[in-house]
């Protein structure tokens, strides 16, 4: 590894926006960097996927790919951004001695290794105990594919037997995700991004060809919990090229977190239905903003399953177009299906582009009768949320509502879900939930899934305060 002195203190990157950016690096280490970026509200997010993350010495790169970031602190204008480094440093690639300089550079990665690689003896059997009944089990299951006996739908087991043969499986992998939890809950923070290292090189070979668990690790479109990934959470959990990695993808897929986003989806389904019966009473249409709408999974429900859908109309934000073509492309075909007439205005706008506009008692800007977030707060500062609601509220009318969800810090799978899957949240319980509603909000409610792992607050606007 470089010494700090060599390196540029100066680090840019790319956004899943497509922004360039730059920081100044505050720590270095071979799997992680801490850098300061100049973020008066929300350059990066927490999961995000940094692109073309460059540290350099001279004119050189000593470091040229992606990075994941991991926590987010802000701290006025600035921010302190912590990640983890994804590709390999360029020492021997940006090399032009010789054979002494090669040595040089292999010695020095030995030391840097062993200086670096301090696992905890009970952290390596936790992993290893589980990489080795993964690898046992994927031999066994082998046997499924190549039988005729066993009875398919198509090209997967029958769904009854499927889950007979899964469920002790599955219940063996969260016993082993739970024991890792605890373990990595040990961990000093200065030693996790190693400890990450350790398990996904051990057991990654055994779990990402699982569509779920391939997709909430490398985050195609830049970022955790995208539209696919939600429809993954709600579809057959038998994905997969083999029954093996079928299972693995059913068992992610009955993690609290995820179990918990079905859920919520239930809730808001509920609270469409809700806006809906204020709509009937008030003898007048609502009109609702939802911002990072994803695959607006509730929606499409509400509209097939209401008998009065067109009470609602809609304007769905997010700030990725593929995710927006998608929701547009399975809404309509929520109407055509449910022949119901609903008005839904797509824009593409990004949180930045949101934070950016001006907070105002105009009352010309109040134009919708419920605002509401889901999913977007756990990866946004607190500063960043507290802004955003206050934001909602100015677009809402006196009266209407504003509604947020969150992970809860209680996720009984935090470690095991940063350390297998370099997935990170910022998590809120009921009390942070309600700090973050704006001074002009009344009636807050505040309450869980059935899990306890999603928190919602909602909370009638009044008037803006002058």
């Amino acid at each position: 590894m470089y010494s700090q002195t060599q390196i540029d203190p100066v680090v840019s990157f790319r956004n899943s926006q497509g922004e360039q950016v730059r920081g100044t690096i505050v720590n270095l280490q071979r799997k992680s960097l801490v850098m300061e970026v100049y973020n008066p509200y929300s350059i990066v997010q927490v999961s995000e996927v940094l692109s073309d993350l460059a540290v350099k010495i001279g004119a050189k790169h000593a470091y040229f790919g992606k990075a994941v970031v991991i926590s987010l602190v802000n701290t006025g204008l600035t921010a302190v951004v912590s990640v983890t480094l994804i590709e390999e440093w360029r020492e021997l690639s940006e090399m032009t001695g010789g054979a002494s300089s090669v040595g040089t550079e292999s010695r020095a990665f030995v030391q840097d290794w062993q200086d670096r690689f301090r696992i905890r003896r009970d952290y390596q059997i936790v992993v290893n105990e589980m990489r080795a009944f993964l690898s046992d089990v994927s031999r066994w299951v082998e046997q499924v594919d190549m039988t005729t006996a066993l009875p398919k739908e198509g090209d997967v087991l029958r769904m009854d037997v499927f889950q007979e043969l899964a469920y002790p499986i599955g219940d063996q992998i969260r016993h082993y995700s739970a024991l890792l939890e605890g373990e990595a809950l040990q961990v000093e923070p200065e030693l996790a991004p190693v400890h990450r290292t350790y398990t996904q090189s051990a057991l990654h070979p055994l779990l990402l060809r699982a569509p779920f668990v391939f997709r909430t690790y490398t985050k195609p479109l830049g970022y955790a919990g995208d539209y696919e990934m939600v429809n993954q959470l709600l579809s057959d959990p038998r994905q997969g090229p083999t029954t093996y990695f079928q299972i693995v993808n059913a068992t992610f897929l009955q993690s609290a977190v995820a179990a918990a986003h079905r859920n919520r989806i239930d809730l808001l389904v509920d609270y469409l239905v809700r806006m809906a019966e204020r709509a009937r009473a008030a003898g007048r249409p609502y009109r609702l903003l939802n911002v990072g709408c994803g695959p607006a999974v509730e929606i499409q429900r509400f509209i097939k399953e209401y008998p009065n859908p067109e009470l609602l109309s809609f304007q769905l934000v997010d700030f990725s177009e593929e995710t927006l073509a998608y929701t547009r492309n399975h809404i309509e075909t929520a109407l055509a299906s449910a022949g119901a007439k609903v008005q839904v205005e797509y824009l593409h706008h990004s949180v930045h582009d949101l934070l950016k506009r001006r907070i105002s008692p105009d009352p010309s800007l109040q134009e919708f009768d419920s605002v509401y977030c889901a999913g977007l707060f756990d990866y946004l500062s607190d500063k960043v949320c507290a802004r955003l609601l206050s934001y909602f509220a100015s677009r809402t009318y006196p009266g209407g509502a504003v509604l947020a969800t969150n992970v809860h810090s209680n996720n009984p799978e935090k470690f095991s879900m940063e350390h297998m899957l370099e997935w990170y949240l910022i998590y809120r319980d009921e009390a942070k939930m309600e700090a973050l509603l704006p001074p002009n909000s009344r009636d807050p409610r505040v309450y869980v899934d059935t899990t306890g792992v999603n928190v919602f607050v909602e909370a009638t606007v009044a008037e803006f305060p002058l």
